[in-house]
């Protein structure tokens, strides 16, 4: 294999307990936290819910795995943005952030969660315990950019089938945040960063304010921050400053072949038949793409810069004994932007209003340099025909002295819950409540219309110098008085009334999109009697909410009539009403070998407008024999509804380059004899009744290239899709050994297993299986023949057609211990090790494993399938001061498992730390500096026609770091 890093780690068995004998561990992850640490962590022993069920438990000992971020990790990772705080957890996978989105159409700077690679549509975020408003439209995907940074208590992250508490989306888990409603006083925050190559800055800061009120009967918190990152150019880091191994063949300047149309010769090939400029703009023969040619990543973003306005309000009442109004309301502001090379224009690109494509640029366009003129001429004279380039001139030309087509963001997030809770008896409590949400996103982006840029290089010459050939047209109607031709041979050569005119006077192209939600949520829980073990918890509730989504580009994205992406609106919504219970069974306690046994179970009905009636439900159980350890279990089966953009997307034309099974001549042409008898021909196509009489025929059943060339399909949503459906099991034990106190370890084993996961098939897989495979309907459905047997249509539109896999065994240790005087130690290892990861695309499709396998830009990958990931940190406080030491190991992965040599990428180390000094009487004031990347490691790097790489990045962005080391520095004050 091909070692793209020097970097050697131990062996992948073997790290990640040397990492814990080593105690280098990431700050402060605790699940299921020893009795003895909690109860330090805590100061008492509370009622609280924890993540993953709704009765309320009397400890911080959970009954499911759980993994908490606390209020201390966020401190001491000295993060702006509660993304890159979760990112370090290993059961996250990768996501969609600031350093994967500058390619997206929309979305620029979008943060969401992705647990165990399937997907952030699979993942259910939660804000102190209750849904929140989607940040991407079409989706259920929530933008973690909303999220207030220093208003988090913890993180409580549930991994797999967590649907039967929550319900739809939250099939790979739960990642709830918990905001702190009880603060009081005051708390400012200011924080500075920039890397060691004085760039990438980042600015934040945020205030708090808590107040109790009315003897205490009321509280009040608000909240307000603002952030900016500045973001990253490609150009700014050597690993990504230029393309590689090629720069593009469109270039400012142009390129311009005399060979398209000729089959002898391959088209902008260097040579004499291809032209372009030198840097004085001077004419020449092409030579190659890496001197001619342009360097794309001299204007990307490795990072998009991101602007965040936040304002919070929590506040409560009692209005009476038992009886407490509550109210949360937000509001944030983001702006992004993202940074792509100037449109690249060829002549194959543009078509005609009518669909009619462009043929190339007229011969008597008077900007044609004479040269090349002269060059036509004379291989158009030749008497060897094969050397004949026709009447007409092919280009590439990069689109930079016409106008800019990167993205401007602009979101808006609001969101208010009202509610009342409070207590029947001393052993039940109810809560109602209802949330209203809204995301509004407004992208604009500059463009050029295909028809117009025609219509200016179709110029002729007129009696004051070059015009547009449609004005002097003697068809009055064909006319364009706005026309103005255009010049692209060489550097700037674009008239600035032509750039206004192509583009029709900066036209822009836009997205407009809006999200809703409402939730109404009515729920009871408590104990009910008493068990041998304790009393018998329960919780159950109704809910009811509606979704609705639009999205709507302009009228020329929608029309095709642009050199972007052709685009078609989205609108939709659904409503679902859904009933819950759930049960807390504490068997037996307290005897010998029986410390504790207890069982749980939770059902969930959902009743959706769109598929229906689904359930979900969980069993498992829990067994202490001493209070040193304990082994759990838990089987789920989990939902998740199809979104509105998998039901409700338009549907879009393609013209899939398909071949026939059944075609004879099997893609030879008019010309072509007959290469497959009928004897040959597949049974599925004998079966069908014009094949077989055509092909009993001396001329077969055969498809001309014209037949073939108007094959069409369309891909889009399907409002007849289904649920999708996972089963989940998790096996694991807790170890608390009373002989070395706040010390604990717990290792869960997981199998997730998604079904009837919603995807396409490709057109031409449809049309091998249907024909030579299994024949199944979910392939045949998908193909329309005429009335002679010929395929007319194959269809690529959503199905519930794939399946997903990822296993593996999550370990933590912990262990927290005192120095002596002023000084203790605290230190945790996490570490998941995986078994599988997989998906196969459709029902008895070939299985893709990906264990081992990096994560790619755009072909279908679940996520980076690292055998191993380990978060470590070490704290040593002493005194008013504490330094924070953090690992992050992820274990050698490939480009490509199915290649002969794929390119390994070596183990990867990341360290950071971070030293707090606290000052003043109960530590008011906090000054704090911090690095991360200390080593400034540098990620593996790879070309850009490898599926790994993201473009500007020369790497897997979502999955390694690209800034470098990174420098910090904050203050922390509190009244």
């Amino acid at each position: 294999m091909i070692k793209i890093s020097k970097t050697r780690g131990l062996r992948a068995s073997a790290a990640p307990f040397v990492l814990g004998l080593a105690l280098l561990s990431a700050p402060s992850f605790a699940q299921d936290a020893a009795p003895q640490a909690a109860d330090e962590a805590a100061g008492e022993e509370a009622a609280i819910i924890v993540t993953g069920s709704r009765i309320v438990r009397p400890d911080l000992a959970a009954s499911v795995p759980l993994a908490t971020v606390s209020e201390e990790l966020i401190q001491e990772s000295g993060t702006g943005n509660i993304q890159d705080a979760l990112a370090d957890l290993p059961s996250v996978g990768q996501n969609i952030s600031r350093t994967s989105s500058n390619f997206s159409t929309t979305g620029n700077g979008v943060a969401t969660v992705n647990l165990r690679n399937l997907g952030s549509a699979r993942t259910l975020v939660l804000v102190n315990g209750r849904r929140f408003v989607a940040g991407l439209p079409g989706t259920s995907i929530v933008d973690l950019n909303t999220i207030p940074t220093d208003l988090i208590k913890r993180i409580d992250v549930v991994t797999g089938g967590a649907s039967a508490v929550y319900g739809s989306e939250a099939i790979s888990g739960v990642v709830n945040f918990i905001l702190d409603d009880r603060f009081e006083g005051f708390r400012f925050r200011g924080q500075g960063s920039i890397t060691d190559k004085g760039d990438a800055g980042r600015q934040y800061v945020s205030g708090t304010f808590g107040h109790s009120f009315a003897d205490g009967r009321g509280h009040v918190t608000l909240y307000g921050q603002y952030d900016r990152d500045e973001g990253l150019r490609s150009r700014n880091r050597k690993f990504s400053a230029t393309d590689i191994p090629n720069r593009s063949s469109f270039s400012a300047q142009g390129l311009f072949s005399l060979d398209e149309l000729n089959p002898n010769r391959p088209e902008f090939s260097p040579g004499a038949n291809a032209f372009t400029y030198d840097a004085s703009n001077n004419l020449k023969q092409y030579q190659s793409a890496n001197i001619d040619g342009y360097n794309r990543n001299a204007d990307r973003y490795l990072g998009v810069p991101v602007e965040r306005y936040m304002g919070n309000l929590l506040a409560d009442y009692e209005i009476t004994d038992g009886v407490t109004a509550y109210f949360e309301g937000s509001f944030v502001k983001s702006k992004s932007r993202s940074s792509l090379e100037p449109q690249a224009v060829a002549d194959t690109d543009l078509v005609y209003a009518d669909g009619t494509p462009f043929a190339g640029i007229p011969l008597t366009n008077p900007f044609i340099p004479t040269a090349i003129l002269a060059r036509i001429n004379a291989l158009n004279s030749d008497a060897d025909p094969t050397n004949n380039v026709g009447n007409t001139l092919f280009f590439r030309r990069r689109s930079n002295d016409i106008f800019n087509r990167s993205n401007r963001n602009d979101r808006e997030t609001w969101r208010v819950v009202a509610g009342l809770r409070g207590d029947i008896g001393s052993k039940l409590n109810w809560d109602v409540y209802y949330t209203h949400g809204e995301t509004k996103d407004y992208t604009r982006s500059e463009t050029i219309l295909g028809p117009n840029y025609i219509n200016a290089l179709n110029a002729v010459q007129g009696p004051n110098g070059p015009v547009c050939s449609i004005n002097v047209d003697a068809n009055p109607n064909n006319n364009d008085p706005n026309c103005v031709p255009i010049n692209i041979f060489g550097f700037n050569s674009v008239d600035p009334r032509a750039a206004a005119y192509v583009t029709n006077n900066g036209q822009l192209s836009t997205y407009n999109a809006k999200i809703k939600q409402d939730v109404f949520s009515a729920s009871i829980s408590g104990d009910l009697f008493d068990l041998p073990g304790g009393a018998l918890g329960v919780a159950g509730g109704f809910e009811y909410r509606r979704e609705s989504s639009t999205e709507d580009f302009d009228e020329a994205t929608n029309l095709g009539l642009t050199l972007g992406n052709f685009l078609s609106d989205t609108r939709g919504k659904y409503n679902v009403k859904e009933g819950f219970i759930e049960v807390n069974a504490p068997i037996i306690s307290e005897r010998p070998g029986f410390h504790y046994l207890g069982l749980e179970g939770a059902a969930r009905y959902a009743d959706y407008s769109t598929v229906g009636g689904v359930w979900s439900w969980k069993v498992g159980g829990t067994y202490a024999p001493t209070p040193d350890i304990k082994f759990r279990a838990a089987y789920a089966e989990a939902t998740r509804a199809p979104n509105i953009s998998e039901l409700f997307s338009a549907q879009s034309e393609t013209f899939p380059a398909v071949i026939d099974p059944c075609d004879q001549r099997a893609g030879e042409g008019d010309t072509g004899a007959i290469t497959i008898p009928r004897s040959s021909l597949p049974a599925a196509c004998l079966a069908i009744p014009a094949i077989a009489s055509a092909s009993n025929t001396a001329n077969g059943f055969v498809y001309s290239t014209a037949q073939i060339q108007n094959i069409n399909g369309f891909l889009g949503g399907n409002p007849n899709l289904k649920q999708e459906t996972a089963k989940t099991l998790t096996i694991g034990g807790v170890f608390t050994p009373t002989f070395l106190r706040n010390f604990s370890l717990t290792v869960d084993y997981y199998r997730i297993k998604v079904q009837d996961a919603i995807g396409i098939i490709g057109q031409q897989t449809s049309l091998d299986e249907c024909l030579t495979g299994s024949g199944e309907a979910i392939f045949c459905d998908n193909i329309v023949r005429d009335a002679t047997g010929r395929v007319t249509t194959v269809n690529a539109i959503n199905l519930n057609t794939g399946s997903f896999t990822v296993e593996g065994i999550d370990t933590q240790v912990r262990y927290r211990t005192s120095l002596g005087g002023n000084a203790s130690l605290d230190l945790n290892v996490y570490w998941n090790h995986l078994l599988a990861q997989s998906q196969v695309s459709y029902p008895g499709g070939p299985k893709q494993d990906e264990l081992g396998q990096l994560d790619c830009y755009s072909c279908g990958r679940l996520g980076s399938g690292f055998k191993d990931k380990v978060t470590a940190s070490a704290t040593l406080k002493y005194d008013t001061f504490s330094l924070n030491w953090r690992t992050n190991y992820y274990s050698s992965v490939v480009d490509d498992l199915t290649k002969t040599t794929p390119i390994s990428t070596g183990s990867f180390w990341y360290h950071d730390a971070q030293l707090r000094t606290s000052l003043g009487e109960k530590s008011a004031f906090d000054f704090y500096i911090g690095v991360n990347n200390v080593f400034d490691k540098k990620p593996p790097i790879f070309g850009d026609t490898n599926v790994v790489t993201f473009p500007g990045a020369q790497t897997s962005a979502n999955t390694y770091d690209l800034y470098g080391r990174m420098f910090y520095a904050g203050v922390d004050v509190k009244f």
